[in-house]
């Protein structure tokens, strides 16, 4: 008999136990291989804090089968909605309930993995209880069967999705699915709100970008006309400084005149004229200052123009920053570039890259000790610094360089004036003039005299047929002025209409006019941070 006991005992099968609450949540696991109790006191293998369960409410055995035994409960243990009255065998796997409502123990052979199944018997219970309620009842064979019954992951999917509850649904699908739809209506709800304030900033996103276009415009718009006003003043101030001057030297060689030859005048229309004259440059410095004032105010504009506008800091913005330095150095508009005109310096910059005519011409002026004279001579007309650089490209400030024949003459001197123009503004051509040698009698080789000299030849270009255009005052010097002078009267005379921007979509420069503009530009570039393009010379106006 003892051996029947431990042969059975060995051949005892191990179960797993689940715990479900009356909601149908599982709230713990078990695993049994011997005989086991369960209620609310804390002596038992499972307790239950449910006041619908006894102290000790149950104990299953096993018998050669799991059988479950009512402990004298106050609700009952129920198997498929039945209330069993002492004890009953288990056909597993099995739902148990401790009480009509719950809570529920899931029975189920060690290794079998049924949950699916199992909870549809649960349901089947309550279903059944609600129809038993109602005076119907299911036949035992319905009610094995939804035990048994699996479904696919698809069909658990179906039926748990589905619009609407089903006539087989049990509590626990119904209830998990009322969990998955209000899950889902939340997750609506969150998606809404979140669709409703992406919508927002998106919206808000479009305003500012709309009013940021708007302040661009309207801040580009009064800077351009700013610009213009400057332009249209230095011009005017320009002429009335040439006029201004050319009455003074009148004034002293007509008073050298007369001390020389000892003429009676009136003295005070000698002084009236003189004071008239002071009162005139007076004015005018007023009126310098004032432009200086215009030209500040006009870099504010610019500058907010600028903030409006979102840029990356890097080293190609760095360089494009300075180009429209040089640009608006030069007395063009820096807000009207034409498409593709950065690229275009970024190329000669290149160039000057490659050669090493930049460095040596740099050194050379520097072993001289020139640039204050050119600086000077410059500021002293009221002109762009950046023309400094002109006579880079012409001789590289070569003070001998001498120039091809030409049908003009020849241009000697580093600022290449040919005979005429160079007289017409205070060169005096030497003897040997009209050949291509060095001429210690001509005025062109004496570098100061030719700076003062080139740099008033400068302002009138930039004062008359340029418009306060530097650009135009580069290609005016480079392809003669009566030349270009053909072209530029076809164009309105105003600085809003008559600049380099406008002239080279109007008119085709030749290629060597073109050149000449774009290499002292880009040279002007370089000036601003030589070491950044790798030269190592020090910046010319700085």
């Amino acid at each position: 008999m003892q051996d029947e006991t431990d042969h059975t005992v060995m051949m005892r099968p191990e179960v797993t136990v689940s715990l479900i609450n009356g909601s149908g949540v599982i709230m713990q696991t078990f695993s049994f291989s011997h005989a086991f109790t369960a209620g609310r006191a804390p002596d038992n293998d499972i307790v239950i804090a449910d006041k619908l369960v006894s102290r000790h409410h149950l104990e299953i055995k096993y018998q050669s089968k799991w059988i479950v035994y009512d402990l004298n409960s106050a609700n009952g243990v129920y198997i498929k909605n039945q209330r069993i009255k002492e004890k009953v065998p288990l056909n597993l796997p099995a739902v148990v309930a401790l009480s009509k409502s719950g809570p529920y123990l899931e029975i189920t052979p060690q290794g079998q993995c049924n949950q699916p199944c199992l909870h549809e018997s649960l349901e089947n219970e309550q279903s059944n209880s609600n129809s038993n309620s109602n005076g119907l009842s299911s036949t035992p064979s319905s009610r094995t069967s939804s035990v048994q019954k699996n479904y696919s992951k698809a069909e658990l999917r179906a039926r748990l999705l589905s619009k609407s509850d089903g006539e087989d649904f049990g509590h626990y699908t119904r209830m998990v699915r009322k969990i998955i739809h209000e899950d889902r209506a939340d997750q609506k709800k969150s998606y809404k709100k979140l669709i409703w304030s992406l919508s927002t900033v998106f919206l808000m996103l479009c305003v500012l970008i709309a009013y940021q276009q708007i302040s661009l415009s309207n801040a580009r718009n009064l800077a351009i006309d700013m610009f213009y006003d400057i332009k249209t003043l230095e011009v005017s101030l320009s002429q009335s400084e040439i006029r201004l001057n050319e009455s003074g030297e009148i004034l002293e060689l007509t008073i050298k005149a007369i001390l020389d030859k000892k003429l009676a005048v009136d003295q005070q229309k000698i002084v009236a004229e003189q004071q008239k004259i002071e009162a005139e440059r007076k004015l005018v410095a007023k009126k310098r200052q004032k432009l200086n004032e215009m030209k500040a105010r006009y870099q504010n504009y610019v500058n907010e123009a600028k903030a409006f506008s979102f840029s990356f800091s890097n080293k190609s913005q760095y360089e494009n920053d300075l180009i429209l330095k040089v640009a608006r150095g030069f007395g063009e508009s820096e807000l009207e570039l034409p498409d593709g005109f950065i690229a275009e310096v970024k190329r000669y910059i290149d160039f000057w890259k490659r050669s090493e005519r930049l460095y040596r011409a740099m050194a050379h002026l520097e072993t001289l000790g020139y640039s204050p004279l050119i600086i000077n001579a410059l500021s002293r007309e009221g002109l762009p610094l950046y023309f400094a650089y002109l006579p880079l490209q012409e001789s590289n400030y070569d003070t001998n360089a001498i120039g091809p024949e030409t049908r003009f003459g020849i241009a000697k001197g580093a600022w290449q004036f040919l005979p005429n123009t160079g007289r017409e503004f205070g060169l005096r051509p030497g003897p040997l003039a009209h050949k291509p040698k060095f001429d210690e009698h001509d005025d062109r080789f004496n570098f100061e005299q030719a700076t003062h000299a080139g740099a008033k030849y400068l302002k009138y270009l930039y004062s008359t047929e340029a418009q306060a255009s530097g650009l135009l005052v580069l290609a005016s010097y480079n392809y003669g002025q009566t030349r270009i002078r053909q072209a530029l009267n076809q164009m309105p005379d105003n600085p809003r209409d008559r600049n380099f921007w406008k002239f080279i979509q109007q008119f085709e420069l030749p290629k060597e006019t073109y050149d000449y503009v774009l290499l002292i530009f880009s040279a002007a570039v370089i000036g601003e941070d030589p070491l950044h393009f790798g030269f190592g010379f020090k910046p010319l106006l700085n």
